[in-house]
């Protein structure tokens, strides 16, 4: 879980970070399409280095998921969005230079259903489509080394102990005022546009000013401390106003959604991520002993008792969960999962292999994992290849990639898969190594060298 604090000393080495690179961008000019990319490109490693990332597979299917369905509603763009999940209780949610979206755990909780999540991406989407991340990065530049300085010693001292968060808070603030706010254009804008999204993605708007009204209430209790959303999204109470209006213009959705998943799992498994796993057990434990039948509290249990490492107590939660509900699937799915960490191969086959065909891309993902360890190097590619076309940023996915090519004896696609895993690692330097070693295998001429040629160019370029 990560904390307030840690939060604004991420933002401010974020904030060193792009003023030292805007001198990229010639005076006098906007900053370019390739400009932004190859800057996001920088400050996207610094996060993954420094953030707490969510691994789960199903979490980051559903926010990639509802995020590619408002992305094929913005027409051509130079961007190729991707979308993670950080660990952390405080509801945010901003957009990085080239196209790079980031929600917390704390915000899937706040939000009561999957619209409302679509509405936050939708804006933070229309933030990177009408380039105001580039505008903003452009007004750093007034914003000197001095104050900067100033800023890093607040939040250092910040970071030691009672009255520290406010010195660290008004550093911030020195920052937002200058560079990390968006205009009260800019959230207009991205507003208006987030509402077109949502409509063609067949998501009810309404959503948007329902999640909105929900952050007021929240910055109310949290006062007098502000919000982290808050310091990036000004204005919130004007925007609630604005959208209600908007709201009645807008046609209504042609198409209604089609739910991508079960929100309230996802809840509880962003719950379990951000949890200590002894609190979340005990949290489960206490929902069980209200209604003992309660097939979610045991799911959550399950899973819960998974990421404490007790598996037996897994597998028998579990397994009482799918005698009270045997047609829930994703009992079946954790159910299988739990075999394969305990060791159980076949059973992890046989319980996940009736879910392949549902486009499940955990039990997808498992079932690769399964027939790994057996050595069925053949099929464990093909689930892995599977799961690849749609979560290519899922990090795990290129470490066991690598491994399969290896033991099949195609040492170039194995080591630009080692090359990929230590790229989204934010690891340059093995990347490289990987990178540049898939080269001597690599057929000339072929997609997969002119890709690790690519990769190798930029991640030298970005030393």
């Amino acid at each position: 879980m990560m904390a307030r604090d840690t939060y604004l000393y991420f933002f401010l080495s974020v904030l060193l970070i792009l003023l030292i690179l805007v001198p990229m961008v010639k005076p006098g000019q906007a900053m370019t399409s390739e400009e932004e990319k190859k800057l996001g490109k920088k400050v996207l490693d610094e996060m993954v280095r420094k953030l707490d990332l969510v691994t789960d597979l199903s979490i980051q299917t559903f926010v990639n998921r509802v995020g590619r369905s408002l992305v094929n509603q913005v027409g051509p763009t130079p961007f190729e969005y991707d979308f993670f999940v950080i660990k952390a209780t405080d509801p945010n949610a901003f957009a990085i230079p080239g196209g790079h979206i980031f929600v917390t755990t704390g915000l899937i909780a706040m939000a009561e259903n999957e619209p409302e999540v679509a509405g936050v991406l939708s804006h933070e989407i229309s933030h990177i489509s009408g380039r105001h991340v580039a505008q903003m990065i452009e007004r750093s530049k007034r914003l000197n080394f001095v104050t900067l300085a100033a800023m890093i010693a607040g939040a250092i001292v910040g970071r030691g102990g009672k009255g520290s968060e406010a010195i660290a808070t008004t550093a911030m603030a020195s920052a937002e005022a200058m560079m990390l706010k968006y205009t009260r254009d800019n959230e207009t804008e991205a507003d208006q546009n987030a509402l077109h999204l949502m409509t063609k993605a067949g998501y009810d708007p309404q959503a948007m000013i329902s999640f909105l009204k929900k952050m007021e209430r929240y910055s109310m209790a949290m006062a007098p401390k502000v919000p982290l959303y808050l310091l990036t999204h000004p204005a919130l109470e004007n925007r609630v106003v604005l959208l209600e209006n908007l709201h009645t213009l807008e046609p209504k959705p042609i198409h209604p959604f089609q739910g991508i998943g079960n929100y309230k799992r996802i809840q509880m498994k962003a719950f379990i991520e951000e949890r200590e796993p002894s609190a979340a057990v005990s949290h489960f434990e206490s929902l069980i002993k209200a209604n003992p039948e309660d097939s979610d509290a045991l799911f959550g249990l399950g899973l819960a008792f998974q990421r404490a490492g007790r598996l037996d107590k897994s597998t028998e939660v579990l397994q009482t969960a799918s005698r009270v509900d045997p047609n829930d699937t994703e009992l079946t799915r954790e159910l299988g999962i739990v075999y394969f960490l305990a060791g159980k191969l076949d059973q992890a086959i046989e319980t996940l292999e009736p879910l392949s065909q549902d486009d499940d891309l955990k039990s997808l993902y498992f079932l690769g994992r399964a027939h790994q360890e057996k050595g069925n190097v053949d099929r464990a590619l093909g689930f892995f290849l599977k799961v690849k076309r749609e979560v290519g940023e899922y990090v795990d996915l290129y470490y066991n990639l690598g491994s399969v090519y290896g033991r099949m004896g195609r040492k170039g696609l194995s080591h630009l898969s080692f090359g990929r895993y230590f790229e989204l690692k934010g690891d340059r330097n093995n990347a490289l190594l990987h990178y540049r070693t898939a080269l001597d295998f690599l057929e000339k001429g072929s997609p997969e060298r002119d890709e690790a040629q690519r990769v190798v160019r930029e991640l030298t370029q970005t030393k």
